[in-house]
């Protein structure tokens, strides 16, 4: 190997020292870069979930506003029913106002109230009618509740009177299927006229409540004001073991829209049956209360029904033997 001259050893020596103070910088510069984050991958992905549209809470149902399109209305005024306000009224079963049950005031879920059964079978058959003794306001009279069902078909006519009093005729009709009556009209006639017509559209995508121009989700089971009578005796009677305590749930339209009827059974003499449902007093509005006594020898039939607004009793049905 030749052997370097003192010059030569003086520029090699110079160059390596270059060499080393470059390299120096560039590692310099590395290390102050911020390293890459193994996050930055779920960061990403946390950012795409939360651009994705959110789901709407289950907990959190959409206002009548909203919802009434989905039961695809006949137009526009029908899409958005109103809300009807504390204030307004619609007709007691003796054809008075009294203020509406509105979403605000409805009764609280019951865990325990029964479904419809698959099976139902009605305390009445054939044609006939029903003679009942009648009080309204103190008042005594007499009352009738014509039915025909038959063919897979119903009707139900209630008559009252008290004195020179006549109270609404209301009618309701429908098909029978095994689930017990299924309401396709329910009509109120006062001096002549007709003062409500409510239209169950069970045959629609999506079943629905037309109260003139206005529409509103129908329930599963729903009844109308004269034929939730029957369904809740054959409710009671594909109870398998009657006893205190059960609750049965019949929702009912009206007017206003359908609402859940909560029965609880809060008494027994022999083979009948007390069953009463209350709902508290709301604002601008008394409380409620229905009673009714179900014959477990007729089919449940209800022999006994009793209407009052503040514990004050408005009228009362009691049929005669």
């Amino acid at each position: 190997m030749a052997a370097f001259s003192p010059q030569d050893r003086k520029a090699l020596g110079a160059a390596l020292a270059a060499a080393l103070l470059l390299h120096a910088g560039v590692m310099d510069a590395l290390w102050q870069r911020p390293a890459p984050r193994a996050v930055d991958a779920t960061s990403m992905t946390t950012r795409l979930i939360e651009s994705a549209p959110r789901a709407a809470p289950v907990a959190a149902p959409k206002p009548a506003r909203e919802a009434a399109p989905a039961r695809a209305p006949v137009n526009e005024r029908s899409a958005a029913p109103e809300r009807p306000s504390p204030a307004s009224a619609e007709l007691d079963e003796a054809g008075r106002g009294i203020p509406s049950e509105g979403p605000t005031i409805a009764p609280a879920p019951l865990a325990d109230a029964r479904p419809v059964p698959a099976l139902l079978a009605l305390p009445l058959r054939g044609e006939g009618a029903l003679a009942y003794a009648f009080v309204i306001d103190g008042q005594p009279g007499e009352a009738s509740l014509r039915f025909r069902i038959e063919d897979g078909r119903y009707e139900l006519a209630l008559e009252r009177r008290a004195g020179d009093r006549e109270l609404p005729l209301w009618r309701s009709e429908g098909r029978v299927g095994p689930q017990g009556l299924q309401p396709e009209r329910h009509r109120v006639r006062r001096q002549g006229r007709e003062r409500e017509l409510l239209v169950f559209d069970r045959d629609a995508a999506m079943p629905r409540l037309l109260v003139g121009a206005r529409a509103y989700p129908l329930s599963a089971g729903t009844q109308d004001r004269l034929s939730w009578w029957l369904q809740l005796a054959a409710l009671m009677a594909a109870e398998p073991s009657p006893h205190l305590g059960l609750r049965l749930r019949v929702p009912v339209a009206a007017s206003a829209g359908v609402h859940d009827w909560d029965f609880e059974v809060i008494a027994r003499d022999g083979d009948r049956w007390l069953l009463q449902r209350e709902l508290r007093r709301g604002p601008g509005r008394p409380a409620l209360q229905w009673s009714a006594w179900l014959d477990g020898q007729r089919g449940f039939l209800p022999v006994d029904l009793r209407f009052s607004l503040d514990d004050e009793e408005q009228w009362a049905l009691r049929l005669l033997e």
